[in-house]
Formats: C-alpha cells, sequence, structure tokens
C-alpha cells in the first residue's frame, strides 16, 4: 500500500534530492533498487549534466561488454532525471517510448548525455498542465567518470509529465 505524501512535502523532498546526492543516493535505494544495484551516478548540474554508469558485473553481459538491458534500463533513468532536474522536481513523469540504437559494444564505463529542445519545455512548463516531452539521449564510452570518449550508441526518448498533485 503506497503512502501519498502532501505535495508541497513531496516538491520540497524532490528539491533536496537534486540538491544532495547522498540524499538522492538513499531514496534512490529505497524506491529504485535498479539504480542502486547498477551503480549509475547522475551530475545534476544544469551547465553539464551526465550520468555515469560504472562497469559492473550486475552491468555485464556474457561477453564481458556492457548489457544491452542495462544500457537501456539507465537511459531511461538518466534521462528521466534530466527533465526531473530541468522541471526542479515539480513535475512527475513516467516515461512512455524509448527508441534506441546500437552503434557499439561497451567494454568500458559509459556516460549518458541527454539534449532537449529548451524552448518547447519552458512552453509546457508555463501552460501548468500535463504535457509530453521528447529527449535525445546519447551515449559514449566513458574514458574518465567525466570525460567522454567514443559515441556507442543513440536513441529518442519520450515521457508524459504532470504537476505533482494532480
Amino acid at each position: 500500500m503506497a503512502v501519498a505524501l502532501p505535495p508541497a512535502w513531496e516538491i520540497k523532498l524532490n528539491k533536496l534530492s537534486i540538491k544532495y546526492a547522498f540524499l538522492n543516493r538513499v531514496l534512490a535505494l529505497v524506491f529504485m533498487p535498479f539504480i542502486a544495484r547498477s551503480g549509475l551516478k547522475v551530475n545534476y548540474d544544469p551547465a553539464n549534466f551526465y550520468a555515469y554508469l560504472p562497469k559492473k558485473r550486475f552491468n555485464a553481459n556474457w561477453y564481458g561488454t556492457q548489457s544491452g538491458a542495462a544500457i537501456l534500463g539507465n537511459s531511461e533513468l538518466a534521462a528521466g532525471a534530466y527533465l526531473f532536474m530541468l522541471t526542479q522536481g515539480e513535475y512527475r513523469m513516467v516515461c512512455t517510448r524509448l527508441d534506441y540504437r546500437f552503434l557499439l559494444p561497451s567494454s568500458d564505463p559509459v556516460i549518458f548525455k541527454v539534449d532537449h529542445d529548451q524552448a518547447e519545455l519552458e512552453a509546457k512548463r508555463a501552460a501548468g498542465e500535463k504535457f509530453r516531452m521528447d529527449l535525445t539521449i546519447k551515449l559514449y564510452r566513458a574514458s574518465s567518470k567525466t570525460t567522454t570518449g567514443k559515441r556507442i550508441g543513440s536513441g529518442n526518448i519520450s515521457f508524459k509529465v504532470w504537476p505533482v498533485g494532480e
């Protein structure tokens, strides 16, 4: 049985989870254990947003490369975290479509980069109603936790977004 928080509390908790990485990890452990097991780390900096997926046994396949399921699952989470950051935790969202194209296998950690149409998002947020948002995601081999290498995949992802409290 789920217990709903009052909308004001939920928004405050959302904003704190964006601001404090430790709180974000604790909440992820409780509400999204897949993130905790996979080791996805998100940099919530609007100027340089990225999500880093380390190479761990949990994320690997039989051949020793990053598993396609780990890449796809974490693509949704990385893009959702990006949209969550841009909406400042005032909206809930659910992924409705993910089209991804694998270009190369990766035996290294990976970095997710997400892009969107800023003007479209601002217009939809100003309306204050439910909306759909399309994002573009690109996946790179990680030379380190912050630097990207060769691009290994890309895709389009769509979210249905609605204000907290509706």
